[in-house]
């Protein structure tokens, strides 16, 4: 008899406790932090952003809330919002190679070349694996500088960091006509832009957009600063 009472006390035991590690399982998968998420890679971002930004209420040193906020703001063309949104993240994380990154686009965006190359340099240091960060560094120096020299030496260290590329020999072609004596440049200001006299050498690079791994549907959980298969890449050429 005895046997059998404490049977049942040890299976009542155990039933309460998978009760209680599924409950606060499926109550830390309910913070607004954990909807913020779904509802991003569902692009749902209004609702994303106001989760967040509800998350971050709650926990002010949430760096990945920050980063998310600041991907979203960067969608909208919010970049100064986004800026001091992955600053944050960054003050928070300061290792975060993506975030670096992030401000660096921001900067591009905005047209300050300088400070854009400065994250763009700190986010490769940062992780290496981000090999994107030298077609930005090279895109930086071709369409805010104008600095053929500095274009091609960037782009030349994309490439050999970078084989599998699948622009490889089309930034190639931009590196051999850009090298060719005859191709200038075209001044700021100027009625031809950069892109046409890209174009008019016969060289048309793709508009890619490409992510970073966790930025993709299925990879909810996978918003790492380590784990990085792609960048976002907006090709203006």
């Amino acid at each position: 008899m005895k046997k059998i009472v404490l049977f049942c006390l040890i299976t009542l035991l155990s039933v309460t406790i998978a009760h209680t590690i599924s409950f606060a399982v499926n109550k830390d998968d309910d913070t607004p932090f954990k909807k913020g998420v779904k509802y991003f890679y569902q692009q749902k971002f209004e609702i994303a952003e106001l989760l967040f930004q509800e998350e971050l209420k709650k926990n002010p040193e949430n760096a990945l809330a920050y980063s998310y906020l600041g991907d979203i703001f960067l969608y909208k063309k919010r970049y100064d919002g986004a800026l001091q949104l992955y600053i944050k993240a960054m003050e928070l994380n300061p290792k975060s190679a993506e975030d670096a990154f992030r401000i660096g686009q921001v900067y591009y965006y905005k047209k300050q070349p300088e400070e854009a190359l400065a994250y763009f340099k700190k986010a490769f240091s940062l992780n290496p694996q981000l090999k994107f960060a030298y077609y930005h560094i090279g895109l930086t120096y071709l369409l805010l500088l104008r600095e053929k020299e500095k274009t091609i030496e960037s782009w030349e260290k994309f490439l050999a960091i970078a084989p599998e590329d699948p622009q490889y020999e089309k930034i190639k072609r931009v590196i051999e006509l850009l090298k060719d004596p005859k191709f200038v440049l075209p001044p700021p200001g100027s009625d031809v832009s950069i892109e046409e006299a890209l174009h008019l050498g016969g060289i048309i690079l793709d508009d890619v957009q490409r992510e970073a791994q966790d930025k993709k549907a299925g990879h909810e959980s996978k918003k790492t600063k380590n784990k990085l298969e792609e960048i976002y890449r907006d090709d203006e050429l």
